[in-house]
């Protein structure tokens, strides 16, 4: 899965953004659940939720389309990204950091 990088190097994370993704919404699920096994929800509800301690994320997934390179065809999604119990922002930085090392794969 590819991530459209929304990092936050310098300067806060914040309780809620957006992200485009190259994934389709049962690929994004996988992946997800690879990284965060005990996640709620599901692709076809569109939403997710998982808890980390205090944390609690909230994520919705609406396909964007496709992106096509040439004869590539590359389906996109909107992920939106939401911090329904927002903790501190250390440890929102923390959460984001081990689910974005978790869903990279090879050359995103």
């Amino acid at each position: 899965m590819a991530l459209e990088s929304t990092r936050f190097f310098s300067g806060p994370v914040p309780e809620s953004f957006v992200r485009r993704m190259t994934a389709t919404p049962a690929g994004f699920e996988r992946e997800l659940r690879m990284a965060w096994p005990a996640l709620e929800g599901g692709a076809a509800q569109g939403r997710f939720r998982l808890r980390d301690g205090e944390l609690v994320l909230e994520i919705e997934v609406e396909a964007a389309g496709v992106r096509r390179l040439g004869l590539l065809e590359l389906p996109q999604l909107h992920v939106r990204y939401r911090f329904a119990v927002p903790g501190a922002e250390p440890a929102r930085r923390a959460l984001l950091s081990r689910l974005d090392n978790a869903m990279r794969k090879g050359g995103g």
